[in-house]
């Protein structure tokens, strides 16, 4: 899997330069997961997030309407999920899990992440720029 190549095509990461880009790839550890495999649980702290390289997820959440779980949405190739573990580190509001015979993601916990921040801040900057734009768009279009 082409860390860098996938790191372009996510939004979090526009604005880096190509140097930024392989030193952010170097906190990644790729990984491999099979069927119905479970990235993280609803509920678990979280520690990193994770960009799928090949392969999908499904995001399910659990709750008093859907108290065996209800698919929320399937992520592919080039999306992340769990980037809320760079901000805060609280417990996972979803289960996701493989829904693909295999994916293979990379992973970047979120200490190692903040431990190249405070080397190299502008990659910082950048990324917890782009997540508060994110974050900003789905709120304004939650309360549309």
């Amino acid at each position: 899997m082409d860390t860098i190549r996938l790191l372009r095509r996510v939004e979090m990461f526009a604005g880096l330069s190509s140097k930024q880009l392989e030193e952010l790839a170097k906190v990644f550890v790729q990984r491999t997961f099979t069927r119905d495999e479970k990235l993280f649980s609803q509920g678990d702290e979280a520690d990193g997030l994770y960009l799928i390289g090949d392969g999908f997820v499904e995001v399910v959440i659990t709750n008093e309407h859907f108290p065996d779980g209800h698919i929320v949405i399937n992520l592919g190739p080039g999306q992340v999920v769990g980037e809320m573990a760079l901000i805060d580190q609280g417990a996972r509001s979803a289960t996701v899990q493989v829904a693909t015979e295999a994916a293979e993601v990379a992973y970047m916990d979120q200490a190692a992440f903040e431990a190249l921040c405070e080397t190299n801040t502008d990659i910082g900057y950048h990324v917890m720029r782009n997540m508060a734009a994110d974050i900003s768009f789905r709120l304004r279009r939650a309360n549309a």
